[in-house]
């Protein structure tokens, strides 16, 4: 048999008292709980049920908390969703509103630096634009001329601001179009960052004030 040495007794004895040193009493790993996150505590669980303009709130509260030194895992998943939400309903809206012509895929074309908006498989309009840093200038909207550009230009420039906000890709509306789209349009201000939202409506007001 093992005699326990004085120094055992030592270690024994250290490790039962350290959690009562100053005054600390002992809590049972099992019984410590993670604290609910306040990002957590108010974000529905359901958001095919929240109202459009209640969705574009959570959508403008949810990106000025992504825009701290440190933004929390929670933020940018929220983000996510509200985003994605966004861009369903905005579909659902142009299915039912819009043309069969209007509708298709979108894409990002790096390679010529255009927003490219498709219908079966032929391109219907493109918004071309130049990146300057993180901000991607937008410079002019085209639309084929087969097409009748009070249907697709509408939907173009609304994938282009939602594509460029799911992204965080800050927009300078530069282009005509896309200022004329966002006076008549004024929700989708929401979509872009606070400077360029401020400097839009400034702009807007002097031309409207001329």
């Amino acid at each position: 048999m093992r005699s326990s040495s004085f120094a055992d007794y030592r270690t024994q004895t250290a490790q039962a008292a350290a959690p009562q040193q100053f005054g600390m009493a002992v809590v049972p790993e099992a019984t410590r709980n993670p604290a609910a996150r306040p990002d957590d505590a108010g974000f529905p669980t359901d958001l095919s049920i929240v109202s459009n303009r209640q969705l574009r709130v959570l959508c403008n509260q949810t990106y000025r908390m992504l825009d701290r030194d440190f933004p929390a895992m929670e933020a940018v998943h929220h983000y996510e969703l509200l985003v994605e939400e966004i861009e369903r309903r905005e579909v659902q809206a142009e299915t039912r509103s819009e043309p069969t012509k209007a509708r298709g895929g979108f894409r990002d074309n790096s390679l010529f630096s255009r927003f490219e908006l498709f219908s079966d498989g032929t391109m219907v309009g493109h918004v071309k634009y130049e990146m300057k840093g993180s901000h991607a200038v937008l410079i002019q909207a085209v639309v084929d001329p087969q097409f009748d550009p009070v249907d697709v230009e509408p939907a173009l420039i609304r994938r282009v601001l939602l594509n460029a906000h799911q992204r965080r890709i800050a927009v300078v509306p530069y282009c005509p179009r896309v200022r004329e789209f966002l006076r008549e349009f004024p929700q989708y201000r929401a979509l872009l960052p606070v400077d360029q939202r401020k400097r839009l409506e400034a702009a807007l007001l002097v031309s409207a004030d001329a």
